[in-house]
């Protein structure tokens, strides 16, 4: 992005050409200008007067030319042409900007007024794509402004589906890197006056962070509100002087979405990942009828080492990353055992005046089976790890040091009862 910068900055340096967007604008200068004249001038004025810009920069601010340019998107029906197919939320279709954005083509050698989009959210992968009319170029690299995909990853792709269907909210927090660098729109940044206080300084171009519905029809393409703490108010880092909250508004929507402030923006994105996190613990909860255990592994355990895995796993299954994933469920284990036999780790270590290959650790994959409050049953996998004592390198003993566990889909995961206590009764020790 360095490189683009100091390329448009020297073009615009022997051209004297005004960029035809606020991105172009930005773009062109060649050095932070709080006072420069024209139209960055004027943008820096109007959002600067205002302490929360919740709708940033209207087409109507624009010069005659810049306008006409934006408008030409705008009217532009090539994206209204395009096979669109429905999904169940009805998020998919054409949306336009509340503040003119630019594209940046594929190689970076181009910039493009943009105002008009398509949206496509796909229910079957969770993904969703937004398009411009410069998004289907196949030939000419300067001519393409790439897609901005977004999604919300899970570590188990099927529950995630089922909760994005599920939640009651829409809201997907990760884009490509398309989204952040081919789709831009000005911010405010801010600095730091001298009594401490921050206060806005200039626009930069800015790329989209999120898809969140607002309501049917309107979806903020923003930053991400940074969370509260003792001194600042939960997403602080949006209710800034001068902070722009960029929409993509359906026609007909465009009055709905000036209602839409900073604050209900920054609550609602909270309650759309509180949903999400609900519905994803709601659908881990119904049993997938095809799960079945591990078989137990014929290396059995010694009494110490299965009462060392139980007490490791109490342990993971309070861990913010295993079981905090079901917040609303307290968990009691019924049984576990060892599904396979130890595996040795490795490490070269100064031995004898010479590095060596010493074992460090050993460890095996070990089943749980528990109950939630419900009487539910839930199970999940983890590896007991064992170290080997000072002073022995190559394994001749173990002293039964099973000091942690790590994740091995370690996520609790509901299944039948039926299949839950399979085991339950073979399971033995040495």
């Amino acid at each position: 992005m360095h490189n683009l910068h100091q390329q448009i900055r020297q073009k615009n340096q022997y051209k004297k050409k005004s960029c035809a967007i606020l991105i172009a604008s930005i773009f062109a200068l060649t050095a932070p200008q709080i006072h420069a004249q024209g139209l960055f001038n004027k943008l820096i004025e109007k959002v600067q007067s205002s302490t929360q810009s919740s709708g940033g920069l209207s087409h109507a601010d624009l010069s005659a030319s810049d306008r006409k340019q934006f408008e030409q998107d705008r009217a532009d029906n090539n994206l209204d042409k395009k096979p669109v197919t429905a999904d169940k939320r009805g998020v998919s279709g054409i949306y336009f900007s509340n503040v003119p954005m630019g594209g940046v083509s594929l190689n970076q050698s181009a910039t493009f007024a943009i105002g008009k989009f398509l949206v496509e959210y796909d229910d079957s992968t969770g993904v969703a794509t937004i398009s411009t009319r410069y998004g289907f170029e196949a030939n000419d690299p300067s001519k393409l402004v790439p897609k901005a995909k977004f999604t919300r990853s899970s570590t188990y792709k099927d529950r995630n589906l089922r909760a994005l269907q599920n939640t009651t909210h829409f809201l997907l927090p990760e884009g490509n890197p398309e989204s952040r660098m081919h789709l831009l729109y000005g911010q405010m940044i801010h600095k730091t006056d001298l009594q401490g206080n921050k206060v806005a300084d200039k626009l930069t171009p800015t790329g989209l962070k999120n898809l969140l519905e607002l309501e049917p029809g309107i979806l903020y393409i923003g930053e991400t509100p940074f969370a509260g703490n003792k001194t600042e108010a939960d997403g602080h880092n949006l209710l800034l002087p001068g902070m722009v909250m960029p929409l993509l508004i359906k026609e007909g929507k465009e009055e709905a979405a000036k209602a839409w402030t900073v604050e209900r923006i920054i609550k609602q994105y909270r309650a759309a990942n509180a949903a999400f996190d609900s519905a994803l613990e709601d659908t881990a909860a119904t049993a997938d009828p095809n799960l079945s255990l591990r078989e137990p592994s014929n290396d059995l355990p010694t009494k110490q080492e299965l009462d060392a895995a139980k007490n490791q796993w109490n342990i993971l299954i309070k861990s913010q990353a295993v079981g905090g994933t079901q917040s609303k469920r307290q968990f009691k284990l019924v049984y576990a055992y060892p599904a396979t036999s130890f595996e040795n780790q490795n490490k070269k270590q100064w031995v004898n005046n010479t590095y060596t290959d010493t074992i460090v650790t050993r460890s095996r994959v070990y089943v749980a089976v528990f109950q939630d409050q419900e009487n539910k049953y839930w199970t999940n996998r983890f590896y007991l790890v064992e170290k080997a004592p000072l002073g022995v390198f190559f394994g001749e003993r173990w002293s039964g040091q099973y000091e942690y566990a790590l994740p091995a889909s370690a996520l609790p995961v509901a299944i039948d009862k039926t299949a839950a206590l399979k085991y339950q009764s073979v399971v033995k020790t040495k």
